[in-house]
């Protein structure tokens, strides 16, 4: 058997009593390994815990493990073999085989608890938990680490009340990993959603957008909208789609023989002269002097 090295390994099992139970949730263990390489666990673990990665393991409870640093790879037999980054949640489910280990290049640094009661059960049957969903890309979160932290030093403290403690931390673990989840998932949707206006706004350079009408179309509301816009591409989408115009103006003023008035026409501004002081905001020159500049660049004659 090969022992697994760990700079610094702690861990502490509890006992559970009757009263303990009445709560609905209550811990059975907790810890954590500070960059652990491959190997067998520590042989101090009692059985069920202990378990190596040729048998891998199954338990009668519920676990949960935080990877703060390191890569590694987890197994279970709803998941099958799958690539274990930093930032990355690991939920343990009765009765499901698993296994997990850290990567030999690199190790890991973990944190993990066991945990079971109706509770846990609750939040199963309820889909927010799932053995068909076990990984949870987190990203590194100081509220879940502290939370196992404060577990760990309540725990060792054997204070009253510890178990109604750690399972209040148990429950701000799967709160915290489920909500972090929640805002990658929305940040992609926003992603989306900003790529699918920014689509919507090229394709529609030569026309007023009403950025009421395009946000409903794309199923939000103008406010959020406009604040999700912004805040990915640092302006309004007024101000995005005026660029795009001010631009195709620039791209007709070098390339045609358009007039400004037909220009301002073509692009649909209001009128020749709110054309002209939009543009001169936008590029510090009225429409005739940046092309007369352009020209004179070129070699071209001008046209007004």
């Amino acid at each position: 058997m090969m022992r697994r090295k760990a700079v610094e390994e702690r861990f502490l099992y509890l006992p559970v009593s009757r009263r303990d139970q009445m709560w609905d949730l209550w811990v059975t263990g907790t810890g954590h390994i500070v960059h652990r390489l491959p190997g067998d666990p520590h042989e101090d673990h009692p059985s069920p815990y202990y378990y190596t990665w040729e048998h891998g393991r199954v338990l009668s409870e519920y676990g949960v493990l935080y990877i703060t640093q390191g890569k590694g790879e987890f197994e279970s037999e709803t998941t099958g073999l799958r690539p274990i980054e930093a930032g990355t949640v690991i939920l343990i489910f009765p009765g499901v085989w698993h296994r997990y280990r850290p990567l030999g290049g690199t190790g890991w640094t973990t944190y993990w608890a066991h945990f079971d009661g109706p509770y846990a059960e609750r939040l199963m049957r309820r889909g927010l938990i799932s053995p068909d969903n076990p990984i949870l890309a987190t990203g590194i979160n100081d509220h879940i680490l502290r939370s196992y932290l404060d577990m760990f030093e309540r725990i060792q403290s054997e204070s009253p009340g510890v178990q109604q403690f750690a399972a209040s931390c148990i429950i701000q673990i799967l709160a915290g990993a489920l909500a972090a989840v929640r805002v990658q998932e929305e940040g992609g949707q926003i992603d989306a959603l900003v790529r699918r206006a920014k689509s919507i706004l090229a394709e529609r350079v030569e026309e007023l957008v009403d950025m009421k009408e395009l946000a409903g179309s794309l199923g939000v509301s103008y406010d959020h909208f406009r604040h999700i816009f912004k805040q990915q591409m640092g302006m309004a989408p007024y101000q995005y789609h005026l660029q795009l115009r001010i631009n195709r103006a620039k791209e007709l003023l070098h390339g045609t023989n358009m007039t400004t008035k037909d220009i301002a026409f073509a692009l649909q501004f209001e009128a020749p002269y709110h054309f002209s002081r939009l543009f001169k905001q936008k590029t510090g020159m009225t429409p005739t002097e940046w092309r007369q500049g352009t020209c004179r660049e070129n070699g071209y004659g001008t046209h007004t």
